[in-house]
């Protein structure tokens, strides 16, 4: 597979790392010489220097022969002109977009598939969002992903001390749960193992569980995890993504206070948010500030600026004065473990949010998503089984599943099977699998063409 990335970001050069490491083959287009330099020392890719909008410049990267074009400068309008070129190169090729003004996509915007007739449009702030509204829906969680149309979930739980199931064995979590359910993970000291039944849950370890929708409030309550719903969120900082947040939450009935310290960004967003979200010009370092807005009545607080840093120490000062559920979003990686260790609930990246967006259309097979957890240390993939899959037909446990990964649920029309190893996957069944991405070549193959896994 070959893939022509224009932009070399922090998503271009993330999703160019990733892909290279897999072996396919990735051409990396940069306008910036600066940053052509970072990527010959970094990455074992071929780089073309240029603008990605010239078409002469993205024939010399072999667009032409080209599989996959991802388009993700910070130039929207550049962004939009490579895809439209490529569509002249070749009628067959993926085209995937990041576009952030709003102008552009949406109900009033002009990307849909009578304009640009592009596979992907993806803006980091929306994609970001929409998991943030996900894990509002579900408190006590520090991870939610859906598949099959919400019908499955996937759920992150800390074990807090005086957890119930701290110090258990992994299999005698059924008995405590009382549903059936799979442990598809554990993050345990900035490490995903896919762990064993005679396995110990210990405090501190986040539990991965692939439940029911109907079953999640249970579950968090056997966890000694209270489900009390999210009424009340305080966002920090005006960016795009906390003004797209405070939107969506106020439209789900959520009580929004906002606080921007910039106050012309305030009367901004004054006028184009709802009337129900209160936009507050302050600091969100003022204890003194916090306190008289009642950040102690917050069922969630969402530092949403610009500066990881800045995200990072709002969130913590914000659960240390009394906010429920804190979350920080950051886009510098190695910030994430580092933040979820020194005390901050959840932490967001709207770079690996796009990333994740995008690996559904580079991943092989009948693909219906991608997701990735905790520093994309696992990757959850949704796919339709293909008749002539090695994975089809035969009982799990007989299954040369590669080391890391496991099958996570089966949907068969309207049955959601949660498996075990006698379960037998059919052709055309609806198959939710994790894996660490050491696995996923071999995963790929078996699912696109029916090879063995080894």
């Amino acid at each position: 597979m070959k893939i022509v990335i224009i932009g070399a970001g922090e998503v271009g050069i993330h999703i160019a790392r990733k892909l290279s490491s897999e072996d396919k083959d990735v051409v990396l287009v940069e306008k910036r010489e600066d940053r052509v330099q970072r990527v010959r020392e970094e990455l074992d890719v071929l780089v073309v220097h240029g603008k990605g909008s010239s078409p002469s410049v993205l024939r010399k990267a072999g667009l032409a022969s080209a599989d996959i074009l991802i388009a993700v400068t910070d130039s929207d309008e550049t962004n939009i002109v490579a895809c439209l070129i490529a569509r002249k190169f070749s009628k067959n090729i993926i085209r995937v977009a990041r576009i952030r003004d709003p102008e552009y996509r949406g109900a009033a915007g002009i990307v849909d598939k009578e304009g640009l007739n592009l596979n992907l449009a993806i803006s980091p702030e929306e994609e970001v969002a929409r998991t943030l509204i996900i894990l509002a829906d579900t408190p006590g969680t520090s991870d939610v992903l859906e598949f099959a149309d919400g019908r499955v979930k996937l759920i992150g739980i800390k074990i807090e001390p005086g957890s119930p199931v701290a110090g258990k064995r992994l299999e005698s979590l059924a008995s405590i749960i009382g549903h059936k359910h799979l442990v598809a993970a554990i993050y345990t000291k900035d490490q995903v193992v896919v762990p064993r039944g005679d396995a110990h849950i210990k405090e501190g370890d986040t539990i991965f569980l692939v439940t029911l929708p109907e079953n999640v409030r249970e579950v968090l309550a056997r966890f000694g995890k209270p489900y009390e719903p999210t009424r009340r969120v305080m966002v920090f900082g005006g960016s795009r993504t906390g003004e797209i947040l405070a939107g969506r939450l106020t439209q789900k009935g959520i009580q929004v206070r906002m606080i921007e310290k910039d106050r012309e960004r305030c009367e901004q967003l004054a006028e184009v948010l709802d009337q129900r979200v209160m936009v507050l010009h302050g600091e969100g370092t003022d204890q003194k500030f916090l306190l008289e807005e009642g950040i102690r009545d917050m069922d969630m607080s969402i530092a949403a600026s610009e500066d990881d840093e800045d995200n990072v120490l709002t969130a913590l000062l914000a659960k240390r004065l009394g906010s429920r559920r804190v979350v920080a979003l950051v886009n510098t990686t190695a910030y994430i473990p580092l933040a979820s260790t020194i005390g901050v609930d959840i932490v967001l990246s709207p770079m690996l949010s796009s990333v994740s967006a995008i690996l559904q259309f580079v991943r092989q097979g009948k693909i219906l998503s991608v997701s990735t957890l905790r520093q994309e240390l696992v990757e959850a993939l949704e796919f339709i089984a293909m008749e002539t899959s090695e994975i089809v037909d035969k009982p799990l446990r007989k299954l040369a599943m590669p080391r890391g990964s496991l099958v996570g649920s089966i949907v068969r029309g309207d049955q959601i099977i949660i498996p075990d190893g006698d379960t037998v996957i059919r052709a055309g069944d609806r198959v939710i699998l994790f894996a660490r991405p050491e696995a996923i070549p071999k995963i790929e193959k078996a699912v696109k063409v029916g090879l063995e896994f080894f």
